[in-house]
């Protein structure tokens, strides 16, 4: 039988774009305990305010799973994890050999933010509004998943959609970073945007207007792998609502992330919805991972 693994979720402190009476970030931390347990491959722990955490407790652990922005508002300036964890985070990776997943808004990361530039690295990419980070106008994306394939992404659809989510475009990959997933970030969408941007998320346009945005026109990455030290790092920054959690192709994909990140290898073949297994409850796996 395949090892438990253990993962452990940094959250609290989030936005109030996920931290309100109607969408809570306590609400995604049960959405990915419930996708990652019922793979029967995990066992996840959430920790709410993670500041000042120390390798004695984070060392316990096979995968660290970020959920945290440390921020009320887009225009505040967040408040970092503090140079203890910090330390222990990086050493965790880089020197114990074991994973980091970034999960959606939790990837940005502001130069003043007080969180170390080692983490950009880790995460093979910056995402920051003066390189460009924003998010694309509202509505459904077509995503697709990137050729050739990683096991990550191995048997999931060419393309597929979300709506409803939050895509962040402007990502400044760094060399080496594996992007597995992309979404093409087409001017003409912001141009026939009813409004865009919105007022509550900050967007650096440049002199030239909408077509100098950073990679617009362009495949823009939405989930990609790095390898730093002896440690993997995932990032994913789809995941704003669980309209995305329902999806098979993200059901399927996720969980594979979070395990290549842990261990380097991938054992999860996804949810067999065939004969009596049809009528198990999302996410689907039921523990037959």
């Amino acid at each position: 039988m395949t090892d438990v693994l253990n993962v452990l979720i940094l959250s609290g402190h989030m936005t109030r774009e996920h931290d309100n009476e109607f969408r809570s970030f306590r609400q995604h931390n049960a959405w990915l305990t419930t996708l990652l347990e019922d793979t029967g491959r995990f066992r996840v722990r959430v920790v709410e305010d993670p500041r000042g955490l120390g390798a004695e407790v984070i060392d316990k652990y096979d995968v660290v799973l970020v959920v945290f922005e440390g921020r009320d508002g887009y225009h505040d300036k967040a408040v970092g994890f503090g140079a203890e964890t910090d330390r222990a985070l990086l050493r965790f990776v880089h020197d114990s050999g074991k994973g980091i997943v970034w999960f959606h808004g939790s990837a940005a990361q502001e130069d003043d933010w007080g969180y170390p530039e080692e983490y950009n690295v880790m995460r093979g990419a910056k995402l920051s509004v003066p390189t460009g980070l924003r998010p694309r106008p509202w509505g459904e994306a077509l995503l697709r998943t990137t050729e050739p394939r990683h096991e990550i992404t191995e048997g999931i659809s060419e393309t597929w959609t979300v709506t409803g989510d939050d895509i962040l475009t402007g990502v400044q990959l760094y060399d080496g970073a594996r992007v597995l997933l992309t979404t093409f970030d087409d001017l003409e969408s912001y141009e026939k945007a009813p409004v865009w941007p919105m007022s509550h998320y900050p967007v650096a346009i440049p002199p030239e207007g909408l077509s100098g945005l950073p990679g617009v026109n362009t495949d823009q990455p939405l989930a990609w792998i790095n390898e730093y030290g002896a440690g993997r790092s995932f990032t994913i920054t789809i995941g704003h609502d669980i309209d995305t959690f329902r999806r098979i192709e993200f059901i399927r994909m996720f969980p594979r992330g979070v395990e290549w990140a842990a261990t380097g290898k991938v054992t999860l073949t996804g949810p067999d919805r065939r004969g009596d297994r049809r009528i198990n409850p999302w996410p689907y796996y039921h523990g037959e991972g």
